[in-house]
């Protein structure tokens, strides 16, 4: 109902009528719940979905005590509004159910303004009050008309709704979170949240632009399934005065509740930090958001804070980007706080999807409004084939090492260039090409900080380049921003990281993409690049912890299941090889880094084939492995013959190496070629697979040979070498062919000796 728009005011609610009931809460004010019946939607990506709330018994047909109205029975309010009983009162004035008699009788709410408020109306907040029944937003309630009445003074008519407040709804959650779905109640918040903004963006563009300025729980309704602001007696231009609320407005609102947009802000931010109960104040929020809270997130007992939620709290790092966001909202001084209601619904909106992903394990993708979606997947080259060097390197580093920091830097998600610059056209259009060309390309352009930090971006990426000039260019784009932007803006906390991880300084980097994630805490972007740090830096679970919220939110993304594959590998455990796996077989099909996370998924299990002991694991582990090469080949993209070859030689040497250490027997050899995909041809004895390695070590020992590498050279030789070896001993050869080894040593030396001009010959054994 519209009355309880005034009730927070006074800080009094209405008398219980026999539908409502008092609830006392341990450490909390007993609060009035009414009869109410919630139904929860099927779940959905839709950030603006709400439960549906039907109260049992209206407000409307409850008695009230007439002696109580400020007019006599019968006398009509300006000759049209019946006024019928009480519903509130608060800070602007009393609201009154009423009937218009000459529009069908329909239920209104009346608001009669105080008399302080009555002596203001005239002049410009008089304008204004004609005003507020142009507004027209679905989440605002309607004012229908105003006017004045000798015997009470100067009112408004307003949309008459009943519904409960959001301070009710806050209620109701901490009695029975399981009404509103336990932790998905927080999700509801941030979907409060996002229509309270859509409302709030309205005033703050409208012509003039106006703020809110008394925003709090008692002043939103849910209604149904929507939600309506209820009372509009506060609205005014914005640095006017007008009406506030104590602990909700914020520090730099006027003495008089002088209020610019982002006040509104602020008082939306502590009024969703109150629902979800987060902390005591906004002060807590900062330390509520810290990267150490990481650490404590699965100690029993270590979280105090999170006990004291409305629900349980969100799910991994969901806790950490719900504190963030709504920190952001509620610092102490404007220029910390989100810019626009827009900018802050793009960050609830990600807060959203990243708790709903962590609580149900689903998808939840919308693109980013802030970064383009990288094409690289950061799989430290465990996502490819294993590179010819493997052969000749036995004591290469694991291939579950993470990709290099330079490389790291050159590939992360690239922000979105500023629609306000004044390159942004073209910026847009530029393709990937090579940094060199780049460079050339935009040389003669115009100096703006996008095309800068563009600038900085490609430095990195020139081979040999260093970072001396990527720094300089860093410096100019902040240099145009202006101390003034400069300190708030993320792009250069941003880039100021990549930097950082260019000169393999990974700590640095962190710090400077924990900037980026309290500035944009729905973004999936600076999660990654936290989580790279964390691996980088050997703190494993905060690795897991980001790479899994990216990950889940958009199983897309490469970068994210790669990472926390690296994750569960390192930190060990029974499940370490399954979760591992899980993550690269969640990356989709129509995913661009779909073949590279099936290719990961084979080479993982010939890891473990080449370690595990037991000869069931090992057979179980080879039949799995030999089912994925087979997918890879013929449906998960791995088209290229040579990459094919490599595969394929890793694991019939992971077969080999199985039967070398009686982990895998002859019978057990043969029951895997049967069972084997047929395109394979696994040989069935080890005979036919020492000849059938043999084989592909030639073949390998080719691609060497004309491989323009200087380093496969060597390789070709040690491969060359591994063909002889591996060979099953024969006393015979094919009697139209010259001897094996002079054969293959004549036909390395033939095809190298075109690549060899120059002086650089390349020789093999004979």
């Amino acid at each position: 109902m519209e009355g309880a728009s005034d009730m927070g005011g006074s800080g009094e609610l209405p008398d219980s009528g026999g539908s409502f009931g008092p609830l006392v809460v341990a450490g909390q004010p007993p609060v009035f719940l009414r009869a109410a019946q919630v139904e929860l939607p099927e779940e959905s990506p839709d950030p603006v979905l709400l439960p549906t709330i039907t109260l049992l018994e209206r407000a409307a047909a409850l008695g009230g005590d007439p002696d109580a109205l400020p007019l006599p029975e019968g006398e009509l309010l300006a000759g049209q509004y019946r006024l019928i009983r009480p519903l509130g009162y608060g800070g602007m004035g009393e609201v009154h159910l009423a009937l218009d008699t000459k529009v069908d009788n329909r239920e209104v709410a009346v608001k009669i303004l105080h008399p302080q408020q009555a002596a203001a109306a005239a002049g410009a907040l008089a304008r204004e009050r004609r005003a507020l029944v142009d507004l027209g937003h679905d989440d605002i309630i309607r004012v229908f008309n105003y006017g004045h009445h000798p015997e009470v003074g100067d009112f408004l008519v307003l949309q008459y709704v009943d519904g409960l407040t959001l301070e009710e709804v806050r209620a109701r959650a901490q009695v029975n979170p399981d009404e509103f779905g336990g932790g998905r109640f927080h999700e509801f918040v941030l979907a409060y949240g996002v229509r309270v903004l859509s409302a709030l963006g309205y005033l703050h563009t409208h012509r003039p632009g106006k703020v809110y300025g008394d925003l709090k729980p008692d002043n939103v309704m849910h209604d149904g399934t929507t939600t309506k602001i209820i009372d509009v007696g506060s609205v005014r231009p914005a640095n006017l005065p007008g009406h506030t609320t104590e602990g909700f407005c914020a520090p730099t609102v006027g003495p008089n509740g002088e209020s610019t947009g982002q006040d509104d802000l602020f008082s939306l931010g502590e009024t969703l930090r109150r629902l979800s109960g987060l902390g005591r104040s906004p002060e807590d929020l900062g330390e509520l958001g810290c990267l150490d809270v990481l650490g404590r997130l699965d100690t029993p007992g270590a979280f105090p804070e999170a006990d004291r939620m409305t629900a349980p709290p969100p799910r991994g790092l969901g806790l950490l980007s719900l504190a963030r966001v709504l920190h952001r909202a509620t610092r102490d001084k404007r220029a910390e706080r989100f810019a626009s209601a827009r900018e802050m619904e793009e960050q609830l909106r990600g807060v959203f999807r990243e708790l709903r992903s962590l609580r149900t394990g689903t998808e939840t993708f919308e693109p980013s409004p802030l970064f383009l979606q990288s094409s690289y997947a950061l799989d430290g080259a465990l996502g490819s084939a294993p590179p010819l060097a493997r052969w000749a390197a036995p004591d290469a580093p694991t291939v579950y090492a993470p990709p290099s920091p330079a490389d790291v830097a050159q590939r992360l998600p690239v922000p979105r260039p500023d629609p306000y610059d004044d390159h942004h056209a073209q910026l847009s259009r530029l393709a990937d090409a090579a940094p060199e060309a780049l460079l050339q390309h935009t040389g003669d352009w115009r100096d703006s900080p996008e095309v800068h930090l563009l600038r900085c971006r490609l430095r990195l990426r020139v081979r040999g380049g260093g970072t001396g000039a990527a720094e300089r260019e860093l410096r100019s784009a902040e240099a145009l921003i202006g101390p003034r932007r400069a300190p708030y803006d993320w792009r250069l906390d941003w880039h100021r990281g990549l930097l950082a991880l260019g000169r393999d300084q990974v700590a640095l980097a962190r710090g400077h993409f924990d900037e980026v994630f309290a500035a944009i805490p729905g973004e999936y972007a600076p999660k990654l690049a936290l989580g790279y740090c964390a691996e980088r830096l050997g703190r494993w679970q905060e690795a897991l912890t980001f790479h899994e919220a990216v990950r889940l939110r958009n199983p897309s993304l490469g970068s994210a299941a790669f990472g926390a594959a690296r994750a569960h590998l390192a930190l060990g455990g029974e499940r370490a090889l399954d979760e591992a796996v899980r993550a690269l077989d969640a990356v989709p099909q129509h995913s661009r880094h779909r073949t590279a996370a099936r290719t990961a998924a084979v080479r993982i299990g010939v890891e473990h084939v080449r370690t595990a002991t037991q000869p069931e694991e090992v057979t179980e582990r080879l039949r799995e492995v030999l089912e994925r090469l087979a997918r890879l080949f013929h449906a998960h993209g791995l088209t290229d013959e040579q990459a094919r070859v490599r595969m394929t030689t890793e694991v019939w040497e992971a077969v080999r190496g199985a039967l070398t250490r009686g982990a895998l027997d002859a019978p057990g050899l043969a029951a895997l070629a049967a069972g084997a995909d047929v395109r394979l041809a696994l040989p069935s004895d080890e005979p036919g697979l020492r000849k059938d390695l043999s084989r592909l070590y030639l073949s390998l020992a080719h691609q060497a040979a004309r491989s323009a590498a200087p380093a496969d050279a060597a390789v070709a030789e040690t491969l060359l070498d591994r063909a002889y070896e591996v060979r099953p001993l024969a006393f015979r050869h094919h009697r139209d062919s010259p001897w094996f080894g002079r054969r293959v040593a004549d036909w390395l030396r033939t095809i190298a000796r075109p690549a060899s001009s120059g002086g650089n010959t390349r020789t093999a054994r004979g």
